[in-house]
C-alpha cells in the first residue's frame, strides 16, 4: 500500500497503526517524518518548547505492528517500509528500505545510500576532491540522490582525471597561482606550515610544505632554509656528542688502567703478607711441602700475624681444593691421632674419616678442634643422614 499525507493524517488521529511490512510512502510522509522542522508546543511548566511535526510517542504508535531487529536471528530480521528515490543522473528509481528504528528515532538519511570515497586513498586528498566535485555537480549528498552505479562511474571518470592532472610537474605552480579558486582540484593539496618563536614572543612562518593526494612533496625557499639550519645543528650536536663520547670511552679507559695497576700493586703487596705466604704453602693442594715435619706441623697448627678471616675466606670459597691441601691433612691426621685412631662411635679403626659437626669454623678448623670427630665411613654416613 501506497501510504499518503491523508493516510497518515487519519492513523495519526484514530492513534491506530499505520505501517506494515512492505508499505511505501510518498514525497509529503517523507517529509513529514523525517524533514519537518520543529515546532513550538506548551510545556507544562507554561512556558513554549520546540517538538518535531509527529512526536516520538506517535511514530511509535504508527510502527506498534513492524518488527525491529531480531537479536537472537544473525541475519537481523525486521520489516520495514520503503520509499522511492529516482537518481539524478540516470533518472531510473530505486526502492530503499525504512526500518522501524529509523522511523522512530528520524535516523534516516538519503546520504547513507551515497558513498562516495576512494580506496586506498593514502593521504584522504582524492576523497576529500571528489566529494567537492560531486557537491559542485550534483547538490548536496544529503539531499540528492544518485544511484551507486553512478557515483562508482563519477568516482571512476574523476580519478582518471584527477590522477593525470597530479602527472604534471607544474602542478605545485597550478595550486600557488590558483590560491583564490574555488576548483575541485585544490582539494588534492594539502598545506604542512611550519613555525618558529622569536625571542618577543611574535610566531612567524617559517616555511610550508605542500603535499599533492599521489604523495608528491613540494617545499618553499624558507622550509628548505630552515631545513638546512636543522640538519647543519643536528650535525654540530653529533659531532658534540661524538666527542663526548670519546672523552668518556678515554676517562674509562684511564679508570680502568689505573684500577688494573693498583690491582697489580696490591697482588705484589698481598704476596709478602704473612697470611699470603699461608695460604700459599698450606692451603693449596699443588704445595709441596713434607706434613710429617714436626715444626712444619706446629707451624701449620699455630700460625703467627695472619689474618683469620682471610684465611677462611679463601677456604671456603675453594673448598674442594682445600680439602686435598696440606693443611687440612694435618688436621686430619691431628684429629684422628687424637682419637687414637679409632671412631668415636662405634670404636671401629677402618675407614677413618674427619667429621664436621659444626661449620662455623669451617677452613680454619685448627682454632676449634672441637668442631671435628673421628668417625668410620659407615657412622660418617649415619651422620649425614640425620
Amino acid at each position: 500500500m501506497l501510504i499518503t499525507r491523508d493516510i497518515l493524517n487519519k492513523a495519526l488521529e484514530d492513534k491506530m497503526p499505520l505501517f506494515h511490512d512492505g508499505d511505501y510512502i510518498d514525497d509529503d510522509v517523507m517529509y513529514d517524518l523525517f524533514c519537518a522542522q520543529p515546532i513550538l508546543k506548551d510545556l507544562p511548566n507554561g512556558k513554549k518548547g520546540l517538538r518535531t511535526l509527529i512526536p516520538r510517542n506517535d511514530r511509535n504508535i504508527l510502527c506498534a505492528e513492524l518488527n525491529g531487529y531480531m537479536s537472537n536471528s544473525p541475519k537481523g530480521v525486521f520489516d520495514k517500509i520503503y520509499y522511492t528515490l529516482r537518481c539524478k543522473l540516470c533518472n531510473k528509481t530505486f526502492p530503499v528500505r525504512i526500518t522501524k528504528g529509523q522511523i522512530i528515532n528520524r535516523t534516516f538519511k538519503i546520504s547513507n545510500y551515497i558513498n562516495i570515497s576512494v580506496n586506498p586513498d593514502r593521504y584522504y586528498l582524492f576523497t576529500k576532491a571528489l566529494r567537492e566535485l560531486y557537491n559542485i555537480k550534483y547538490g548536496n549528498v544529503y539531499n540528492t540522490y544518485v544511484c551507486k552505479s553512478c557515483v562508482e562511474k563519477f568516482v571512476s571518470d574523476t580519478m582518471q582525471e584527477a590522477s593525470e592532472f597530479l602527472e604534471r610537474k607544474d602542478k605545485f605552480d597550478w595550486f600557488l597561482f590558483h590560491k583564490n579558486s574555488d576548483d575541485w582540484k585544490r582539494k588534492l593539496f594539502r598545506i604542512e606550515e611550519a613555525h618558529f618563536r622569536l625571542d618577543n614572543g611574535k610566531e612567524i612562518e617559517d616555511g610550508k610544505i605542500y603535499r599533492a593526494a599521489n604523495g608528491d612533496v613540494w617545499k618553499d625557499d624558507k622550509y628548505n632554509e630552515r631545513e638546512k639550519r636543522e640538519q647543519e645543528e643536528l650535525n654540530h650536536q653529533r659531532k658534540l656528542e661524538e666527542i663526548r663520547r670519546q672523552q668518556k670511552q678515554n676517562e674509562e679507559a684511564e679508570r680502568e688502567r689505573t684500577k688494573r695497576e693498583n690491582e697489580l700493586f696490591l697482588a705484589r703487596h698481598q704476596s709478602n703478607t704473612p697470611t699470603q705466604r699461608y695460604i700459599n704453602q698450606f692451603c693449596k693442594k699443588d704445595s709441596n711441602i713434607d706434613i710429617t715435619d714436626k715444626e712444619i706441623q706446629r707451624e701449620a697448627l699455630s700460625p703467627k700475624d695472619v689474618n683469620y678471616e682471610a684465611i677462611q675466606k679463601h677456604n671456603s670459597k675453594l673448598y674442594r681444593e682445600y680439602l686435598q691441601s696440606p693443611l687440612w691433612k694435618i688436621i686430619s691426621s691431628k684429629v684422628k691421632w687424637n682419637a687414637n685412631y679409632r671412631c668415636e662411635k662405634c670404636g671401629s679403626t677402618k675407614n677413618l674419616v674427619t667429621h664436621h659437626t659444626s661449620y662455623e669454623f669451617k677452613g680454619i678448623e685448627f682454632l676449634a678442634f672441637h668442631t671435628l670427630q673421628c668417625l668410620c665411613s659407615k657412622c660418617h654416613e649415619k651422620e649425614h643422614e640425620k
